[in-house]
């Protein structure tokens, strides 16, 4: 089974300017991301098994991406607007099987949860999600065959807020991850400068020992140091924009067509 690991990510942010490129420790934030995934699936990224996308919209601004070839990153461009669209397009390209989807904000996604995705992947289910971990830090997969099938029989124009609203929640299998610590007051998503402050101090402390850290030793440091402080305080305003966005996505869909084109790198 051919995997790829879809890194949703674009430049035009207006919240948070090119926020995928910020640095900490001379490092691009989304790097950090990047070497945490290939730590967790260095064996099956070297079989061939297993390739890692950054899957970003065909705007001139996105080509910064190819940065990160250099990292054995692929970069494809796709619709602007329409997220499974994009990766539709992408697995049609390369020839995926199946999609572990991590969202480009979300630089410490859990690579734990990852794993456990990909290993149901493998099994056959068609989409699965991982819960009970903090915010920022679940992941979903689903296989090709899957998300042809939510394509086909969706004709909205622009899908990126919610827009896993279009998959058959009945086919769903829920994992949920075997995690002791609950706290609302995790945030580990980026759209706000308070975000960036909380990632940076967070990896500041920390330091490159971070992209072989389980996900438990990374709560202990936020909870010890109080990091969670930082960027606590924007979960409201981020879940005001989240339905608003939403809402609004849905009252202006025109409908869209699969012969949409993207090209890959």
């Amino acid at each position: 089974m051919k995997t790829g690991i879809l890194i949703t990510a674009r430049l035009g942010s207006t919240r948070l300017e090119k926020k995928h490129l910020l640095t900490v420790n001379k490092k691009p934030l989304i790097l950090y991301l990047v070497e945490r995934i290939k730590n967790e699936f260095s064996d099956e990224i070297k079989n061939h098994d297993m390739q890692i996308i950054i899957a970003t919209s065909d705007e001139q601004e996105n080509r910064k991406f190819e940065d990160f070839l250099k990292f054995s990153v692929s970069v494809f461009y796709g619709s602007v607007n329409n997220i499974p669209l994009r990766h539709f397009q992408v697995a049609e390209a390369l020839g995926l099987d199946a999609i572990v989807s991590i969202d480009g904000d979300d630089i410490l996604c859990s690579p734990m949860g990852m794993r456990a995705i990909y290993r149901e992947l493998k099994k056959g289910v068609l989409y699965v999600k991982t819960s009970n971990l903090p915010f920022g830090m679940n992941s979903s997969g689903y296989a090709f065959s899957f998300l042809a099938s939510a394509i086909r029989n969706n004709v909205d124009e622009t899908l990126e807020t919610g827009w896993e609203r279009i998959f058959d929640a009945n086919q769903l299998m829920d994992i949920a991850m075997p995690f002791s610590v609950q706290n609302d007051a995790l945030r580990f998503t980026l759209d706000y400068e308070e975000d960036y402050q909380f990632f940076k101090a967070l990896i500041e402390v920390s330091g490159d020992s971070i992209i072989k850290m389980k996900d438990e030793e990374i709560i202990e440091i936020v909870l010890k140091n109080k990091i969670f402080s930082i960027n606590e305080q924007v979960s409201k305003k981020y879940w005001e924009n989240f339905y608003r966005f939403q809402k609004q996505e849905a009252e202006n869909s025109k409908g869209n067509s699969i012969s949409e084109k993207g090209d890959a790198l």
